[in-house]
């Protein structure tokens, strides 16, 4: 349904708003034609050499040390940051708030402060954060995609955004979502679409959607999204990032404790351009008790001795094909080498049959729609906003009583103890298996796709932590499609099938993901590190 003409001169004005917000001297006389945003980013003239130099570094625990050090100062780190996320917002639309002035008022008195105590603010001292929009900043929207919720300005800090900010953070920039977050694309009608950092033709995933196109353009070194069913892993495959999503208690995040709100809580989750950011950025995490100034997050410090490269050799369960939706040839060959990189150097690899992971999304899909759209109608109506199509929103028939809420939550605890009896009785490290069955996909194609998240939905069904890696890219010489006669298993297998271009997604990034069970963010990033020591 579109927009009349009131609504759209609602979102008209938050998008001017958002415009008005970024320096003059930032905005590009025009934009150019470009498929790479970086490419328009490092050439248009408006970061300096030096500026180009401070987003191009990826390890954050250098960035924070080169400001410790005061070789670099917290003004000069937030203001290369803040341009780049200026000038990538008018590429590819990744942001909702932006809060330049906050940022470089905050980054002057880091600096200050520094100066004259000689101690850092914490152990994020200077670094940039972004969020994404759906966590609270007092005095800034939290409009999560819906035009009903311009222009209501948070009162208070969420929790997370309080300890970022006790952590010595700078927070810049908040990014852009799908309507509803429940979506694999990143479109609403306040904000518009936001556009893949590394290919302009294809989306940045969702619903962290604007998140991962921004570390994808280097204009942020560690984003926080949140993931409910693959909202962060699927963005940041598509922009090859890495990302991890973990087990619930972790990280904070207001929603993971409305436990009688989401039948599979969600959970917030850091994305970032290289595995040693996304350490440090949970190390430090850990290392500052966030356990103490929210109840809801349990005392697990972070266990170093686990995040390094395992010396024994290990048992993987590898899921080639979940049997429902076959994954395109690039995503195929992607955990297929993987596979064969893990033999070749001696450990152990079996393939698991898929089939409680596709019972457990058919279990997820019932759990995140048993509302039965209430809270999306609800947003709706508030000022009489179409619902966008194709999003993971449920019908008045889902709707669940207290009683069916009740029988989920028991085949939610049985397929608890079945799996993590399948884990030990096998003796499994970790799963591997595709992030996705597809590659990319160009805006607002998802709507039709008929959506199947068997390959990631299955993890928060289960609160297992899981991390996403790149591991190869698009080529169309190689990853070209069978000449067998095709039989679709499905809708949702045909569409896949049928939609997969190997020229339109040439040169894109194919990651895989790695699940380690229940709190094994540590051990996940130790085999996160193995992998890379195999390509």
């Amino acid at each position: 349904m579109a927009l009349s003409s009131e609504l759209k001169a609602h979102a008209q004005k938050k998008r001017a708003q958002q415009t008005a917000s970024i320096p003059f001297d930032w905005r590009l006389a025009s934009v150019p034609s470009f498929t790479l945003s970086t490419d328009v980013i490092d050439t248009c003239g408006i970061l300096s050499e030096k500026e180009l130099a401070i987003t191009a570094i990826t390890d954050a625990r250098v960035l924070r040390d080169q400001m410790l050090n005061m070789k670099l100062s917290c003004v000069e780190v937030t203001t290369a940051f803040c341009k780049r996320a200026a000038v990538a917002q008018q590429l590819i639309g990744c942001c909702t708030e932006i809060f330049f002035e906050r940022a470089l008022k905050r980054a002057k008195e880091l600096d200050q402060d520094l100066q004259q105590t000689g101690r850092p603010a914490g152990p994020l001292h200077g670094v940039p954060v972004s969020l994404k929009d759906s966590f609270e900043i007092e005095g800034l929207d939290t409009t999560i995609g819906w035009l009903g919720l311009i222009d209501r300005p948070a009162t208070a800090n969420a929790p997370a955004v309080d300890i970022l900010l006790s952590m010595g953070a700078v927070l810049y920039v908040k990014s852009n979502i799908p309507q509803s977050l429940m979506m694999s694309d990143s479109y609403n009608h306040v904000f518009g679409q936001s556009l893949n950092a590394l290919n302009k033709n294809l989306i940045s995933g969702g619903s962290s959607g604007g998140e991962g196109a921004l570390v994808g353009a280097h204009a942020s070194i560690i984003g926080i999204g949140t993931d409910i069913g693959g909202s962060v892993r699927i963005p940041a495959d598509l922009q090859g990032l890495y990302a991890l999503m973990p087990s619930v208690g972790r990280v904070p995040y207001e929603s993971s404790a409305k436990e009688q709100e989401y039948l599979v809580l969600p959970v917030a989750g850091p994305l970032t351009t290289s595995l040693s950011s996304l350490e440090f950025f949970m190390e430090v995490l850990m290392d500052t008790k966030p356990w103490e100034v929210h109840p809801r997050l349990l005392p697990i410090p972070w266990r170093k001795e686990m995040a390094v490269m395992p010396e024994r050799k290990l048992r993987f369960a590898f899921v080639f094909d979940d049997g429902v939706v076959k994954p395109q040839p690039p995503v195929a060959r992607a955990v297929k080498s993987v596979a064969e990189n893990l033999q070749k150097a001696g450990h152990e690899v079996i393939k698991w049959d898929p089939e409680p992971l596709v019972r457990m999304t058919h279990i997820w899909n019932k759990a995140v729609k048993a509302d039965g759209g209430r809270k999306s109608r609800a947003y709706c109506e508030l000022i009489g906003e179409p619902l966008i199509e194709g999003m993971v929103v449920g019908k008045p028939e889902d709707e669940l009583t207290a009683i069916q809420r009740q029988e989920i939550g028991a085949l939610k605890l049985e397929c608890d103890k079945t799996f993590l009896k399948w884990w030990n009785d096998r003796g499994i490290d970790a799963v591997i298996m595709p992030v996705m069955p597809w590659v990319s996909y160009p805006p607002k194609l998802w709507v039709k796709s008929k959506q199947w998240l068997g390959y990631t939905a299955p993890w928060n069904f289960l609160n297992y932590a899981s991390l996403v890696m790149p591991v190869t890219t698009v080529n169309p010489a190689v990853d070209v499609l069978g000449h067998e006669t095709y039989e679709p298993r499905n809708d949702s297998d045909e569409f896949n099938y049928r939609q997969y271009d190997p020229e339109l997604v040439k040169g894109m990034p194919v990651g895989v993901q790695i699940v380690t069970g229940r709190f094994g963010e540590e051990k996940a990033i130790g085999i996160a590190r193995l992998l890379q020591s195999l390509q």
